[in-house]
This record gives structure tokens, sequence and C-alpha cells, in this order.
């Protein structure tokens, strides 16, 4: 029986294989096979327990990814004007410069072009988003969004209390402040491999149920993959969506019961 070192070193000379051969054009569908996996989703689990994700058919490190999306609303840019910008660029053509305003908590379209150029963000009428200059490029004069584009309405908003754009701050801030959580939810991939066991005391009662055949044999490989019977995936299964749709007290005396 080869020793856990000899394992390892064989599951890392295939990791280091398969990524060569990918990053040289082949497709992971015409991969599997070839180093002995059922399917591209028991590959794909391997990848998984060595702290990959799969994206856009190719194998990346979970960290990897999770610091590139931090970076991407994190460093010189403010995390709010970076939303601006999201939004901007989401919209297009169809963008309303007072509602966007608005909807971030400012006075009307003027004070928040103002807050954008303080923060080296100017509005390119080609990408009709705004986008960070340099500093020889913020000297020229930025080309704004002309008030005939956004269909007759005003760039100016209606006043709004401070109560109200404060709620717009509070969200903000709070998003911010879990803004890896929220990579980690907004992309599955991320979220950790080991599935929730829940453990619910007293007798066993039996429950036929009839899958898909397709459904069944992902049940099946994900059961083996992640080492958990397909008893525990039902009840967790079960479990989570009790709880998500109202029935969350019942289940919550269920688990607390010794």
């Amino acid at each position: 029986m080869p020793s856990n070192n000899t394992r390892a070193k064989n599951f890392d000379e295939q990791e280091n294989n398969i990524l060569k051969e990918i990053s040289e054009g082949n497709n992971r569908k015409d991969l599997y096979k070839k180093y002995g996996y059922s399917s591209i989703r028991t590959m794909d689990a391997f990848f998984r327990r060595r702290g990959f994700i799969v994206k856009n058919g190719q194998y990346i490190k979970r960290d990897e990814y999770r610091n590139n999306a931090l970076n991407q609303i994190s460093g010189e840019i403010p995390f709010r004007a970076q939303m601006i910008a999201d939004k901007f660029k989401k919209d297009g053509v169809l963008a309303n410069p007072s509602d966007i305003a608005k909807t971030f908590g400012f006075k009307d379209y003027t004070e928040m072009n103002t807050y954008m150029r303080n923060n080296n963000m100017f509005y390119n009428s080609n990408t009709k988003t705004y986008e960070p200059h340099n500093i020889k490029q913020a000297a020229a004069t930025p080309t704004l969004p002309e008030p005939a584009s956004i269909s007759g309405t005003s760039l100016v908003a209606k006043d709004e209390n401070e109560e109200e754009s404060s709620k717009y701050y509070s969200l903000l801030n709070y998003l911010y402040e879990n803004k890896e959580r929220l990579i980690e939810l907004c992309t599955p991939g991320l979220s950790e491999n080991s599935p929730q066991r829940y453990l619910i005391p007293g007798g066993k009662k039996v429950k036929s149920i009839y899958l898909s055949k397709a459904l069944s044999a992902v049940l099946d490989d994900f059961s083996h993959s992640k080492n958990i019977t397909i008893r525990e995936i039902v009840e967790g299964a079960i479990i989570e969506y009790l709880m998500k749709y109202g029935y969350r007290p019942e289940v919550e005396i269920l688990l607390s019961q010794k």
C-alpha cells in the first residue's frame, strides 16, 4: 500500500499535469477520462478539495480568486465610488444620473459628480461610465453626460432629508465591512466544501421517494466526493428548506433536543 507521502506526491503531479494541459488549450471535458475520472464532476471535486474553483472552464485557486475580487473593490478607489461606476456601466445608455445620485445618497447629480471627481473618477462618454484617470488625464476637462441624453429627465434630484440619505450610507458601510462574505455568497464555489451535518435525535422512519435518474446520479456523485451519506444529504436539505420557508422555530426545537 503506498504511503501518504507517495499518494500526496501523485496528487500534486496530477494537479500540475491537468493544469498544464488546460493552460495549453485543452478542454476539461477531454481530460477527465485520460486521468481516470468517471466524470468531469469527479475531476472538479478533486480540484475543489485541493482549494480550487471552476471559473470559465478553468481551475482557479479559491484564495487567489477572492483576493482579485477584493482588489477590484478596494485600493485607491473608494467602494462607494466603485459602486456608482458599476451602476452606470450596468445601465449603459439607459443610466439616469439623477436617479443614481439619489440612490447613493447625494442631493443631486452635481454633488455626485463632484464627489467622483474628487476621487479621481471621470465620466467617459464612450464607455458610459466613470473611470479613474491618471494625474495628467485628470487635468483635462472631463466629458460629462449630456442632459439631452436622459430622455428629458432633469439632472437635479429632489432634496432628501438627512434620515433618508443616512440609510444609504449605513447600507454601503455594512456591505463594505462584509465584502469578503458577500463575495463568497455571490460565488458559491468559494464557500466551504464540507457540507453541514445535522443530528436529529429519536427513532427513524422510512420515507420512500423517487428521483430522476439524472438527479440521482448527481446525488450519488456528491455523496461520494463529500464523504457524506445520502440520508445526511436529504435530512440536511429538508432542514434548511424548512428553516428558509417559515419553520425555523420548529426545526430549532428539534435540533436543540438531546
